[in-house]
């Protein structure tokens, strides 16, 4: 707003201005402006073990640096259409165009906050036609009736003293990162899920195809059965157990194909399509992805760089302690420096006309304020102590986070290598219950076995076949798992964050690049 002086009033003398003690006192003050009140942030201590417990030097993993992984980890698998769908999930994901708004978000608030350091500068007009009533004023001679016109600029710059905007300007910097930090955990979480639905679709149309497979075979049975029913070698009682079986195996077929094309949904929907957009594209059966051989597992203190969620309850801590800070600078006075001035007449023509005997009044104000709460029965205290209770939290918050993400890839180490172990004894487990059948479907043929041996050779060959590819499945989800655990999932991105210590000591000198 532009505060003018009455028209026609004499200026404030520039000597007046010029030789006032307030410039003195205003540089005085200006070179406090390095102060910075509340406590600095120092990044906080997990005690990590050198390595992890549970067999991370096994032949599944190799306790390595974790950087020597050259590709995301879903490449690692060797699909092309995995690491297609995870790419295209990652860049059409809805969840993950929310996050990056909300990264947006945080940012635009840092830049608000940063814009407080600086001044404040206006401009301003106004045009006024006055009419005042003569009764009421008094004065028969009086000026009632006129227009006023006025231009003018005002500006204010509060200076940040004790450091409350800068500790500001710290606390939306880490909020930043914490937006960004959630958003790589969402990347993360898109590329798990994908890869797990397409693993459990792949896993299901190989079900299929184990199914389709035991009633052909069962299928065989019965029409021997019926030629030998025929001849007179077979009872009707084993006719109708064969066909008993096959029509078992038949009833089991529509939930597999219900469960694939849940699992195309899945994938559709995550990369914000319909549920059937994939339909085309998926519906044809393909190989199971490859596991690879040999994980990069790191070391545990790896976790504290690489998982997003550890990054993001870090980054709370340091926000919340600059947010100390702010509540701290709510103690000490207050420095504003404003001015203002323009010109002002009762003729538009005569603004900026200096030879006219109406000249416009030319005013300006300049001066610094100083405002200062001395009593407000402890309401700033207790908001010192909110913020120090909200540190004190977020600490809490990030040992457990810690402790979550240690267990939880401890816990997917001791999946994989548990599955990989029951994926080898199914393999044996499979080949042996084939070839069986295989014996029992020669000797039947030939009249020497009974059919209930056939039927039950039958049925384990495809039991054998089921628990296999359910076996082969959860070791695939269970390296999912164990990379998203470990916090793999964005270097295709961009590079890995730095550790909390980097970030902490960017924090410290947060003053010196923000001050102006």
């Amino acid at each position: 707003m532009v505060t003018s002086a009455p028209a026609g009033t004499n200026p404030m003398p520039p000597c007046l201005v010029c030789n006032a003690p307030w410039p003195a006192l205003v540089a005085a003050c200006l070179s406090l402006g390095g102060c910075m009140v509340g406590p600095h942030y120092t990044p906080p201590n997990s005690n990590m073990p050198p390595r992890y417990g549970e067999r991370a030097d096994s032949a599944a993993t190799v306790a390595e640096n974790m950087d020597s992984e050259e590709c995301a980890w879903w490449h690692r698998f060797g699909d092309e259409e995995l690491a297609s769908l995870v790419e295209r999930a990652i860049a059409t994901n809805n969840s993950l165009k929310a996050a990056e708004a909300r990264v947006r978000q945080a940012r635009s608030a840092r830049e608000v906050a940063r814009s407080l350091l600086y001044p404040r500068i206006g401009v301003g007009a106004s045009a006024l036609r006055f009419r005042g009533s003569e009764s009421a004023i008094g004065l028969p001679d009086a000026d009632l009736e006129g227009s006023f016109f006025q231009i003018g600029f005002d500006a204010e710059w509060t200076i940040d003293l004790f450091g409350g905007t800068r500790r500001l300007v710290e606390s939306t910097r880490a909020q930043e990162q914490v937006a960004e930090s959630r958003r790589r955990g969402v990347v993360l979480m898109i590329a798990a899920e994908t890869a797990r639905a397409y693993m459990e679709l792949r896993g299901a149309q190989r079900q299929l195809e184990v199914a389709l497979a035991t009633l052909s075979d069962q299928r065989e049975t019965l029409r021997v059965t019926e030629d030998r029913h025929s001849n007179g070698l077979a009872s009707n009682l084993e006719v109708v157990r064969a066909r008993t079986e096959v029509e078992r195996t038949a009833a089991e077929i529509p939930p597999i194909e219900q469960a694939i094309r849940q699992y195309i949904h899945i994938l559709s929907t995550l990369m914000a399509l319909e549920p059937t957009a994939l339909s085309d594209e998926l519906v044809s059966p393909s190989i199971l992805p490859v596991v690879p051989d040999r994980i990069a597992v790191g070391v545990p203190s790896d976790l504290l760089r690489r998982r997003p969620d550890i990054q993001a309850a870090e980054r709370h801590i340091a926000s919340a302690t600059a947010m100390i800070g702010v509540a701290t600078a709510q103690l000490f006075p207050q420095l504003i420096l404003g001015a203002s001035g323009g010109f002002s007449s009762r003729r538009s023509g005569d603004l900026f006309n200096g030879n006219s005997a109406t000249s416009p009044s030319t005013y300006y104000l300049a001066g610094p304020a100083i405002n200062w709460t001395l009593f407000d029965a402890g309401r700033r205290r207790a908001t010192i102590r909110i913020s120090e209770a909200e540190v004190d939290a977020a600490r809490a918050l990030y040992e457990d986070t810690v402790l979550a993400a240690f267990r939880e890839v401890e816990s997917a180490l001791v999946a994989v290598d548990r599955d990989r172990a029951r994926v080898t004894d199914l393999e044996r487990l499979s080949a042996s219950a084939r070839e069986v059948m295989t014996i029992a479907q020669g000797d039947y043929r030939n009249g020497l076995l009974d059919q209930l041996t056939v039927l039950d050779a039958q049925r384990q060959a495809s039991r054998a076949d089921m628990l296999l590819v359910q076996g082969q499945v959860a070791l695939m989800v269970s390296v999912v798992r164990l990379y998203k655990a470990l916090g793999g999932g964005w270097e295709f991105a961009e590079p890995v964050p730095p550790h909390p210590s980097a970030w902490a000591g960017s924090d410290a000198s947060v003053s010196a690049k923000e001050n102006p």
